[in-house]
């Protein structure tokens, strides 16, 4: 029988006190056409037992935007989606074949914007239990990996990205976890998953 955190007190604890700091997905407003371009994510959290992983992709070499760089499972608003949650789940079941009855979506916290194209992105939470059967769409993704929310938020995973931007090399802020860096807007919205996760339980939903 599949896991659920009410089987699991720690787990629970974690995401009910993740659940209540974030926003009711329900009161994120769908873009209007004069709020320019827009895009949704999803942070999974994928529980294991008494530990939480977060799952991210790494973006395939042939497309046209934040090629090879880590992501979030997500993409653009359509204006066919009736709101920003249904473009992130739509966009995870394309990248990485996650089903959305499969995923139980927490709500979602502020964006950003990105730097280079100028989307704003707004991220969701969902939890998917188990071991999800995965299926990358080699267009889009290169690689599916998981990091476990101990190791995100362990100082010795962190370090700088060297970025090469049209001849100029920047550092940026990176969490370096497995071969995989995560910077930019990822890192970023990371660490803003990891402070509203906060607590003694980043990494470890069970102490002991």
């Amino acid at each position: 029988m599949m896991d659920t955190d009410d089987q699991i007190p720690g787990v629970r604890e974690c995401l009910d006190r993740l659940r209540r700091r974030l926003i009711p997905a329900a009161a994120v407003p769908r873009p209007e056409p004069k709020d320019g371009r827009a895009a949704a994510v999803l942070a999974p959290l994928i529980v294991r037992g008494d530990s939480i992983d977060v799952l991210y992709t790494r973006r395939s070499d042939h497309i046209a935007s934040h090629r090879g760089q880590v992501a979030f499972p997500g993409g653009g608003f359509d204006r066919r989606d009736p709101d920003l949650m249904a473009t992130a789940l739509r966009e995870t079941h394309e990248e990485v074949g996650l089903a959305p009855t499969a995923i139980r979506i927490l709500g979602s916290f502020p964006g950003r914007r990105t730097f280079s194209t100028n989307i704003e992105v707004t991220p969701f939470v969902g939890v998917i239990h188990g071991m999800p059967e995965l299926r990358a769409d080699p267009r889009e993704v290169a690689e599916i990996f998981t990091v476990p929310l101990r190791a995100l938020s362990d100082p010795r995973h962190r370090g700088r990205h060297q970025w090469n931007h049209d001849g100029e090399i920047d550092g940026y802020p990176a969490i370096l976890y497995g071969g995989q860096i995560i910077w930019g807007l990822t890192y970023n919205l990371t660490l803003t998953l990891l402070e509203l996760i906060g607590g003694d339980e980043r990494g470890r939903a069970r102490s002991g």
